[in-house]
């Protein structure tokens, strides 16, 4: 490995003067036929042991060049394939018009393509170069296919970037942040602040540093190669490789140009060639212009790798409550696999519900990097329907069906608003008893006054939070996505002000993971921890045995409340202790500012503080290799809960993990005085860390 990275970091000061893919090549028409059924190659990301492949090429009529196409089958970098596994076909012939039909043989892991100017020789030199070295194709076969799945996931950024829509100046502002979510791009934020007019061109600088490694990508091209991810994140780490902005395309760029370069000859010189996918067109974009002249270039490509399917880790990435069914085409958020944006290997995705009923829909879901989730098309949706229904996500996933995630389905009709009982008419107001998922604007009104748009938040499938005015009386219009409209009057009566204050807090953390993460203070509170606080009512104020207090956090889910007998222990006139079990709390997935509040029959306290509440990944080994500049792997589950990790507490230089990232295993910086700092991705301003 410390060879291999040398190797790699030389080629990459080469390969950072080499022009971008930007040269238009040859295009390849391929299909793949499994079981029967057959799909155009865009929609296949991975192949299998019998599946049938067409392979041809697509040349003009007046092409002057002949160029020869071989494939050939590999299987292992310490096993030559046999001749019977390679194959060839001569376009300009009438007979290899048709190109080549082939069968994956058992045994078989990995396709190379090769379009070689016609000479003598031609197909046996081909052939021997494989056989002889079969690791070194086997190795540039994997990130060839590493590099074509990044690549369509940047010319998806790059051409939503490049869209204009003069009469909107705020949708760069408003899609960057979904884009780099949907997409797991690295985004510059600065350029967010600049005029609407200069965003664009920030935003499209360093383009080939911009990917940032998905973990599903990875997963799809390292099932038999190894981890081609671990030498990329190995190189992020060091200075020629960005010093931790982590790029898999310009790792696989660099690595596949190193290989492809050992092999120059007096006859041939092999130049890679990404592939982007439009329907059975396999476009070949280039980096270099090919020479028919010797050493002539041979165009080196690959098709989508042998192995057991990987289907996408699916998600809805925030707090979703249900999706509207009475919407004109609502979206449902869905992170996780940036493929299913950047490429059509997912198609035929479907939202299917049963209704009440017993009959069954199947609502189409198209993916919309923009928008960053599924718009789901809701116009068979029959008018019966009311209340609310499980809906779960199906697909395709090249010849596979998978299942997604699952939604609350809402009817948004024959369900009204209403206050939750003992709320404040100041602060904040719960309404409980509707469809979040249908409500579209809150408006409050005073006597003649105008409407003013109030920023509620979904607490619930059933409950929203709504921030009120102060003033009185007041009357909330909450209008749904149907049109429909209700209004709820407040009246004239505030709650006297009840003052209370913290006086101590206690966090009992449980039995840590194998390896524990040292929090740097003690305003993390985890959410499996037992945080236990007092508090003290102020002046004549009493505890009469009618008090609450309530829980929230900054995300996650509705308050909880904290009653005597339950969770809350009065000790006497002014003091009470509160206890809370964060973990039992919104099915643990509340995270956040945590702040707690005394409701009393007619009082209400000032919300107080309490901390930030903080989801821990469960790490299972921290280990590090030798000699040191060999870096280190920290293994666990929930890494997608760490936000970045450095070698010194400033973070002057970091790794970040990218969101969503759904692997066991990182590979991280070797910790310099004996720490590996980590920022957690609830609390990203502290810098707790490891011992190694």
């Amino acid at each position: 490995m410390i060879l291999v990275l040398a190797g790699v970091s030389g080629a990459a000061c080469a390969a950072a003067e080499t022009a971008p893919f930007d040269l238009t090549g040859p295009t390849l028409r391929v299909a793949v036929t499994r079981d029967g059924k057959t799909l155009p190659i865009a929609q296949v990301p991975q192949m299998a042991t019998g599946d049938r492949i067409k392979v041809r090429v697509d040349l003009p009529a007046d092409q002057s060049q002949h160029y020869l196409l071989v494939a050939g089958f590999l299987r292992g970098s310490t096993n030559p394939p046999p001749d019977k596994w390679f194959f060839k076909s001569e376009p300009w012939t009438k007979r290899g018009r048709d190109g080549l039909d082939l069968t994956v043989p058992e045994g078989a892991q990995q396709i190379i393509l090769f379009l070689a100017p016609e000479t003598g020789g031609d197909f046996s030199t081909l052939r021997n170069a494989v056989q002889g070295r079969p690791g070194a194709f086997v190795r540039a076969a994997q990130e060839l296919a590493q590099a074509s799945l990044d690549r369509s996931r940047l010319d998806a950024y790059l051409a939503a970037i490049r869209k204009t829509a003069p009469d909107d100046p705020e949708r760069l502002a408003r899609i960057t942040p979904l884009l780099a979510r949907s997409l797991q791009i690295k985004v510059d934020g600065d350029c967010l602040t600049k005029m609407p007019s200069l965003q664009a061109a920030c935003l499209l600088q360093n383009q080939e540093s911009l990917v940032l490694n998905d973990g599903h990508s990875n997963a799809i091209t390292d099932a038999v190669a190894g981890p081609g991810a671990d030498l990329a994140l190995q190189l992020s780490a060091t200075p020629q490789g960005g010093l931790g902005q982590y790029s898999p395309y310009i790792a696989a760029i660099r690595d596949v140009i190193g290989i492809l370069s050992t092999f120059g000859t007096a006859k041939y010189q092999y130049i890679p060639a990404l592939a982007t996918l439009d329907g059975d067109k396999m476009n070949l974009v280039l980096n270099a212009a090919p020479s028919f002249h010797n050493p002539k270039s041979v165009l080196v490509t690959g098709l989508p790798i042998i192995a057991p399917t990987h289907v996408p880790p699916l998600a809805i990435p925030e707090a979703t409550p249900g999706l509207c069914a009475r919407a004109s085409r609502p979206v449902l958020p869905m992170a996780g696999a940036p493929l299913i944006y950047a490429t059509r290997f997912a198609h035929g995705m479907t939202l299917h519900a049963q209704l009440p009923d017993g009959s069954a829909v199947d609502l189409p879901a198209t993916p919309d990097v923009e928008q960053g989730g599924l718009v789901i098309d809701t116009a068979s949706i029959p008018a019966r329907f009311s209340g609310s229904v499980e809906a779960k996500l199906h697909g395709e996933w090249g010849f596979e069906p998978f299942e997604g995630p699952s939604v609350t389905l809402q009817a948004g009709t024959g369900r009204r608003w209403q206050a939750a009982p003992g709320e404040p008419a100041g602060g904040e107001l719960v309404l409980t008893g509707g469809d979040a998922a249908c409500l579209g604007t809150v408006t409050a009104q005073t006597d003649g006054a105008a409407p003013a748009a109030l920023k509620w938040s979904r607490t619930a499938a059933d409950a929203v939070k709504v921030p009120l005015p102060a003033e009185r009386p007041l009357t909330l219009t909450l209008a749904g996505l149907d049109g429909s409209r209700q209004q709820i009057a407040l009246g004239g009566r505030t709650p006297a002000r009840l003052g209370a204050t913290i006086i101590a807090r206690h966090v009992q953390a449980v039995a840590a993971a194998p390896v524990a993460i040292s929090l740097a203070n003690d305003s993390q509170i985890p959410t499996s921890a037992t945080l236990t606080f007092s508090l003290r009512l102020e002046g004549t104020a009493n505890w009469t045995g009618k008090e609450r207090v309530e829980v929230t956090a900054e995300h996650g889910g509705a308050p909880v409340t904290l009653a005597p007998g339950k969770g809350l222990t009065i000790l006497g006139d002014h003091v009470a202790v509160a206890l809370l079990q964060p973990g039992n709390w919104a099915g643990g997935s509340a995270f956040g500012g945590l702040r707690a509040r005394v409701v009393g029959p007619d009082t209400v306290s000032d919300w107080l503080p309490l901390g930030t509440l903080v989801r821990l990944p469960s790490l299972s080994r921290f280990e590090c290799a030798t000699p040191p500049q060999s870096g280190c792997r920290l293994t666990g589950d929930g890494l997608y809960l760490i936000q970045s990790v450095s070698t010194t507490p400033g973070f002057e230089t970091k790794l970040d993990v990218p969101l969503g990232y759904p692997g066991t295993t990182l590979d991280v910086p070797q910790p310099a005085d004996g720490r590996l700092y980590i920022r957690l991705l609830d609390a990203p301003d502290v810098a707790n860390w490891l011992a190694a």
